[in-house]
């Protein structure tokens, strides 16, 4: 959703279009063999940045939410994750209100959940969740970004 659709995504948001867009973001393309994508971190690994995410070279990481956040049409946008059985049940909680909004006529909703790619990164799922606890919650911090409600 950061790049291929990422055009018709703001438009659709930016119209207001009744619809909830649920975005994972694990900083990589994880199903496609682990290359960058337009999350992965500045020095994050990569099967095609195996030195790292070079800012001179491949530009930032993009924080659609916070982009999404700044457009008319959208009612909530959240970021949300799936390191803990809290933090899972409050990832479903705001799935199912952005669901609730989108019925309500409300607008657009977007939900980013912050996940890890255990196998794209190479890492134990324990490791996993450390990681992106130390890692992605830094550059890409929990919580409401916007609620009209």
């Amino acid at each position: 959703m950061a790049c291929i659709g990422t055009a018709e995504t703001i438009h659709a948001l930016n119209r207001g279009e009744n619809i909830t867009i649920i975005f994972i973001n694990n900083g990589i393309y994880g199903m496609t063999g682990g290359q960058m994508a337009p999350t992965t971190l500045v020095g994050m690994k990569s099967s095609t940045s195996p030195y790292g995410r070079d800012v001179k070279l491949h530009g930032y990481p993009l924080k659609i939410t916070e982009l999404a956040a700044q457009l008319e049409g959208t009612a909530y946008v959240t970021r949300q994750s799936v390191q803990s059985v809290p933090a899972i049940r409050k990832a479903k909680k705001a799935i199912r209100k952005a669901f609730e909004n989108s019925m309500s006529g409300k607008g657009s909703n977007l939900v980013e959940i912050v996940s890890t790619c255990s196998s794209g990164w190479k890492m134990s799922p324990e490791q996993a969740n450390e990681w992106m606890v130390e890692n992605m919650f830094p550059f890409y911090p929990l919580g409401d970004l916007k609620d009209k409600e």
